[in-house]
């Protein structure tokens, strides 16, 4: 073979092992593609919910860490994540008490509507009548149902179905200032072991001694209603004479001789100078102030405030004329919405049965009055005043009516308080007043209202 031929050999061969070996790298490339997506497959995309939350002040007998519920929800958060089988991203979003409708019903179909809502029931039960908040049935096991107390799942219920789940509740009655007490020679009526009840003619002469004993810049008693924060409490106040406050079907019925006998009550009481002057321009925190102050005699609290006071306070029932006196729960629990995701709802659901079947997180609810019965074993002795107030728990009083629209009522009630403050109303105007533009709202509300199916 001539010298030529050698090389024209070796660069064939050449030639030929470049493209083989060309052709390999490329098989080998293609080839690698699906084997590394089969041993390496993409992340799930964690389902996003939205809890929305009312900035609440929350004690914990047991973490001096905790003071308010969005931290206990962020702890109950991270428990479920940790435990769940597939990846979950959970936000809890703080608003203000006052700006309810504005984080609830305005959020609908959008990107910030709740799919899970704590808060207390007087102002969220309203929600369900909108369609979207879901039963809960499936949720409330056997278990779940007998370790809450009964009373909370008769408010949590609408036409035989769990909308709301309970996780604590306050009781509200009225505190005096006991040195303010013994400085008008009220001494005969300070007790400091029980909540005490008075007759309507033992407050009168209680509120009479305090008026005319009191320096002046000191008053008596609460009263307000400039807004409605604080109607609950004059609505209560309205069953001082025996009214019943609503009639067999929710609705209200003031417009009646205890109703009326009540409101007059009230409106003598400003000639009397029981109340503040012009506390038709009050709110109720103005009354919170004085009564901190030392300038108010008579003011509301509930068994997760009275801590503040120390021993300078005495409890006592909201007036009744039979004089067994009554007060009002206010409970807080948790609601879900459908915003048409069958996935996040299964999530909240989800949610809601670990929460409850876990002890760590229902012991969270131990400041104040728990729902579950077992926390209220094993925490009752540490909750402050836990006895007194469990024994006044048939003094309760609804003061919702369960009706439709308690937000809309709530709006109305106070003007007509205000008005007759201001002498614009007599006592028997007001009751009518109460009754027909409260009631109106009422059958509005039942008239547009929707339940979710």
């Amino acid at each position: 073979m001539t010298l030529m031929a050698q090389h024209r050999t070796v660069r064939t061969r050449l030639v030929r092992t470049r493209v083989l070996a060309a052709i390999c790298a490329a098989l080998l490339t293609f080839a690698s593609v699906p084997l590394a997506a089969c041993s390496a497959p993409a992340p799930e995309e964690a389902t996003h919910l939205l809890i929305k939350v009312p900035r609440t002040g929350h004690d914990v007998v047991f973490d001096e860490s905790i003071s308010y519920a969005d931290e206990v929800l962020t702890n109950m958060v991270e428990s479920f994540k940790a435990a769940y089988d597939r990846p979950v991203d959970i936000e809890v979003e703080v608003f203000e008490q006052n700006q309810y409708d504005n984080a609830i019903v305005e959020c609908f179909d959008t990107d910030k509507a709740p799919d899970i809502l704590y808060g207390d029931y007087f102002n969220m039960s309203t929600y369900i009548y909108t369609g979207r908040v879901v039963p809960l049935d499936d949720v409330v096991t056997p278990e779940v149902r007998e370790g809450i107390f009964g009373q909370l799942w008769d408010m949590s219920t609408v036409d035989g179905r769990v909308y709301m789940m309970p996780y604590l509740s306050r009781q509200n009655v009225l505190a005096y200032n006991k040195g303010l007490f013994q400085q008008a020679g009220l001494d005969d009526f300070i007790d400091d072991s029980t909540i005490q009840s008075w007759t309507l003619d033992e407050w009168t002469y209680i509120l009479d001694t305090l008026a005319k004993q009191l320096p002046d810049g000191t008053f008596p008693m609460m009263m307000y209603a400039k807004s409605s924060q604080g109607d609950t409490h004059i609505m209560t106040l309205l069953r001082a004479a025996g009214s019943d406050f609503f009639d067999e079907s929710g609705h209200f019925n003031i417009a009646t001789p205890k109703g009326i006998a009540a409101l007059q009550w009230i409106r003598d009481g400003v000639d009397r100078g029981w109340f503040p002057p012009h506390s038709e321009n009050l709110e109720i925190e103005d009354c919170s102030s004085l009564f901190r102050q030392g300038q108010l005699a008579l003011y509301m609290v509930n068994n997760a405030s009275i801590g503040r006071y120390g021993d300078t306070i005495g409890l006592v029932n909201f007036p009744r004329a039979d004089g067994e006196g009554c007060a009002t729960a206010f409970v807080s629990g948790f609601e879900v919405f459908d915003n048409g995701d069958a996935e996040k709802v299964q999530i909240a659901k989800d949610f809601l049965s670990y929460v409850y079947a876990s002890e760590d997180l229902m012991n969270y609810a131990a400041g104040t009055l728990p729902a579950s019965k077992a926390v209220s074993e094993r925490y009752g002795d540490e909750i402050l005043q836990f006895d007194l107030f469990f024994e006044n728990r048939d003094n309760v009083v609804d003061f919702t009516g369960n009706n439709p629209d308690t937000r809309a009522v709530r709006e109305i009630f106070y003007t007509c308080i205000h008005d007759m403050l201001m002498g614009d109303l007599t006592p028997e105007e007001t009751a009518r007043a109460i009754d027909e533009r409260c009631n109106y709202a009422i059958d509005q509300g039942t008239a547009t209202a929707t339940l979710h199916d």
